[in-house]
């Protein structure tokens, strides 16, 4: 036998290292998504503090009126009670209630019907409701002011040295009685001591007036009707 010795292989060479900078599918996408702004924010903010505080303030604020609001009375700028509802009230004035009683319903129904502009105090809003606390208008003749209610006004007048022009609406929808408590509790609330006005003198003067369709054209259309 031959000794034969086995065929020898060329050493192979060695792989050369990847280069860093070596373009590779992964590295690109990596320095695409690094050059790419992130996406907008679309999430709730807080509410600033004093928005907060400013809320929670007024939750408290109406808890607290709820709670100190006597519930089932009249407020102090009307309840917006009907005149049927007060009428069984105003019947007993005129069925000779008595002064104390023509005052407990005409408070009702001013409450209901005139508190909005001439206010709980009867001093109305100065230079746009006059006031009938010491008014002439009130306390002069008793035909004057059921010609007021009974008409309205709708022109200038002067209230207590003072110029008011505005409008009056009339009330000729109540009732007599009706008309005679709210004006007897005018003449005899906030300082004023007038005469009581009867049912019998508005029915009066109701029929004597019927020609006059529209509001009395200011206080010196009023003065020429008597």
């Amino acid at each position: 036998m031959s000794n034969s010795e086995p065929p020898t292989q060329a050493p192979q060479s060695p792989k050369a290292p990847r280069s860093k900078n070596s373009s590779s599918p992964s590295v690109v996408k990596n320095a695409q998504r690094q050059r790419e702004n992130n996406d907008p924010d679309e999430g709730i903010r807080p509410l600033p503090w004093f928005l907060v505080m400013f809320l929670g303030a007024m939750a408290m604020w109406g808890a607290f009126y709820i709670y100190i609001t006597p519930s089932g009375e009249a407020t102090a700028y009307g309840d917006q009670r009907s005149v049927a509802t007060l009428r069984p009230a105003v019947a007993q004035v005129a069925g000779g209630g008595g002064a104390g009683a023509a005052k407990a319903d005409g408070k009702q129904i001013y409450a209901a019907k005139c508190v909005a502009c001439h206010q709980p105090t009867g001093a109305g809003l100065a230079g746009v409701f006059p006031p009938l606390a010491a008014s002439e208008w009130v306390l002069g003749e008793d035909k004057t002011l059921i010609n007021i209610l009974l008409h309205g006004v709708n022109g200038e007048m002067v209230v207590k040295g003072n110029t008011y022009n505005g409008a009056m609406p009339a009330w000729n929808a109540m009732s007599d009685d009706e008309l005679a408590a709210v004006m007897s509790y005018i003449r005899s609330d906030w300082g004023n001591q007038g005469a009581p006005i009867t049912a019998k003198a508005v029915q009066a003067q109701r029929e004597g007036t019927k020609a006059q369709t529209a509001p009395y054209a200011g206080g010196a259309a009023l003065k020429a009707a008597l």
